[in-house]
This record gives structure tokens, C-alpha cells and sequence, in this order.
């Protein structure tokens, strides 16, 4: 207690002096001026009491508000903030979080119907795969079951089988005679070895790789068309398949090409005049050797042939299923002949 008054009396003398040592100086200034000087004092004074009046006001209210949203109050802030500028800023942000508090409920809400609806779509599905599951479960229980009964009747067919076999008096008979066979398999064998080199040996001789639909004689290969066409254009048909029209070299060739002909129907060959009339020549260049035509017991040629009857001439030459030649117009449509090497 000593102490304490003795601080008490320190600061009373000091309070006293400063007092003193004021009213001295007031004493020196003019009246007017210490009125001036007290006020502004004053003022400041007043000024920094209401600014820390204000801070200590929004501290406690900020620290209520707090208390209060922890506790799930629904209290506006706006009350508790005395209508200042940071109740407003503080009512901004509590209806940001109510606005964030129902987003995240909305979307809780629809993410939940999504999982539902997924959930029920899924368990309609796996219902339709576990019934087709069963559905298969049931089939291969069933083919295991008639396999097995299979396997069972099979052995047992085989087993009879093979007991009637061993209970035979024949057996050895039998046995002879699956030996004659296949000794007779076997020389079967060696015949057809023996074939087939003279066969591959007969290839390297006679074309054996005329395209599918060609008819092969010798080393040629002979396409027999089945639609019409004027000669010019067939001429041309064979010159895209890598052929020409049909050049007769020999008596053997012309029955063949004959033999593949139906009745009353007549093929182009590649043989014309058009160039020069009378002067007969093949798709080639060759001109026709009519020494050579009629060497032959009547010649190619039709009798009265060729004769280049009509006003547009005859300068084309076919041949029938006979094997006899004849001119006709080359305008005409017409089935032909394509030839090719092998």
C-alpha cells in the first residue's frame, strides 16, 4: 500500500507542476490564442476517442455475428452492425453463402437422381445378360450331356464292333485281302506318280494356263464370246484382253474353232478386205495365201464366196459351225473369236 501511495503522490506532484508550468504558459500567451489551441485539442481528442469507440464496437460485433453463424443463427448482420458499412459487406457475404449452401444442395440433389437413374438402367441390364447367361449355362449343359451320352453309345457301337470282328472265323481272311489292297494301293500309287511327272513333262510342251473361260488348242487359247458386236469394236474388245480376232493357220485349226460354234449363228474372224477390195488380209499384217486356201478340197471360203454384195459392201469374214467362211458387212453386229498365246 506504500508503494501504491506513494505513486499516487508522485503523480499528484507531477500533475501539480505540470499544471504549474500550464498556467504559466498561459499566462504568457494572449487570451485568444489558448482558447484557439484548447479547442483543436480538443477536437483531436474527440476525434481519436470516436474512431477507437468505433473500432472497439465493430470488433465485439464481428466477434457476436461470428458466434452466432457457428451456431446456426439466422440472424441478419445487418442488426447486429448497427446499418454500417461492414454489416452490408457482411450481410454480402452471409447471402453468398446461402446462395453456396443451396448450389451444393441442388447439385447433391441432382448427382443423386443421376445415380439413381444409372443404378436402375444398370439392374435392367444385368437382369437381361444374367437371364441370357442362364439362357447359355443351359445349352452347354445340354450339349455336355448329349456328348456324353454320345461318347457312351459310341464306345459301346465300337466295342460290339470290335468284339463281332474278333469273334470272326474270317479275320485272317480278311487280313489277307486288306493286305492285296493295299498292295494294289500301292502300285496304284506308283502308276499315278509315274503320270503325273509325264503330265509335267506334257505342260512344258502344251499350254495348260489359258484364262478362265478360253478354250486351249495346241499352245493358243480361244475366247467365244456370247453377245454381238459391229467387227471394228470386237477387234477391239480382244485388243484389251492382250489377243486378236481368230487367225486360221491350218485345216486343224479351222474345225476346231467350228466344233465350238452353235448352229445357224456365225463368229467374226480377224480377217478383211476394207482397205483394198479383194485384197484379203489378217488382224496381223499377214496377207491370205490363196494358194494355200485353195489347195485345200473346196477352199474356206462358201461356195460363191466372197462375193461384196449390198451397197455398203462386204469387207469382214466369219465363219460358220460348218467350218466354211463368208464375207459380211462390217456393220453388222456379230458374236467373234479372240485368240492368245499361252
Amino acid at each position: 500500500m506504500s508503494q501504491r501511495e506513494d505513486a499516487v503522490g508522485t503523480y499528484e506532484k507531477w500533475d501539480f507542476a505540470e499544471g504549474t508550468e500550464l498556467e504559466k504558459e498561459e499566462q504568457r500567451k494572449p487570451k485568444g490564442a489558448l482558447s484557439l489551441e484548447r479547442a483543436v485539442v480538443l477536437l483531436y481528442v474527440l476525434l481519436a476517442l470516436t474512431f477507437v469507440l468505433f473500432m472497439a464496437l465493430t470488433i465485439v460485433n464481428l466477434q457476436r455475428a461470428c458466434e452466432l453463424s457457428g451456431a446456426g443463427s439466422r440472424v441478419k448482420a445487418s442488426a447486429l452492425l448497427f446499418s454500417s458499412p461492414v454489416s452490408a459487406a457482411w450481410e454480402v457475404l452471409e447471402q453468398a453463402r446461402i446462395r453456396s449452401e443451396n448450389s451444393h444442395t441442388t447439385a447433391w440433389h441432382n448427382l443423386s437422381e443421376v445415380q439413381r437413374a444409372l443404378d436402375k438402367q444398370l439392374s435392367g441390364e444385368l437382369k437381361v445378360i444374367h437371364s441370357r447367361l442362364l439362357n447359355v449355362s443351359q445349352e452347354v449343359e445340354n450339349v455336355r450331356w448329349k456328348m456324353t451320352q454320345c461318347k457312351e453309345e459310341c464306345g459301346k457301337e465300337l466295342s460290339d464292333r470290335l468284339r463281332v470282328l474278333e469273334e470272326r472265323d474270317g479275320l485272317e481272311a480278311v487280313l489277307r485281302q486288306l493286305a492285296e489292297v493295299k498292295q494294289e494301293q500301292s502300285h496304284a500309287s506308283a502308276l499315278l506318280d509315274v503320270a503325273l511327272e509325264e503330265t509335267r513333262n506334257l505342260s512344258e510342251i502344251i499350254c495348260t494356263r489359258c484364262p478362265a473361260g478360253w478354250q486351249q488348242f495346241a499352245k493358243t487359247c480361244y475366247f467365244f464370246s456370247s453377245t454381238t458386236k459391229p467387227w471394228l469394236a470386237a477387234k477391239d474388245f480382244c485388243t484389251n484382253f492382250n489377243s486378236h480376232l481368230a487367225i486360221v493357220n491350218t485345216e486343224q485349226e479351222n474345225k476346231f474353232l467350228a466344233n465350238h460354234i452353235m448352229d445357224h449363228r456365225v463368229f467374226w474372224l480377224g480377217l478383211t478386205d476394207m482397205h483394198t477390195e479383194g485384197n484379203w488380209k489378217w488382224v496381223d499384217g499377214s496377207i491370205l495365201s490363196l494358194s494355200y486356201v485353195f489347195s485345200l478340197i473346196g477352199g474356206f471360203w462358201n461356195s460363191g464366196e466372197p462375193n461384196n454384195v449390198g451397197h455398203q459392201g462386204e469387207d469382214c469374214a466369219t465363219i460358220y459351225s460348218s467350218g466354211h467362211w463368208n464375207d459380211a458387212t462390217c456393220s453388222n453386229a456379230e458374236p467373234w473369236v479372240c485368240e492368245r498365246s499361252c
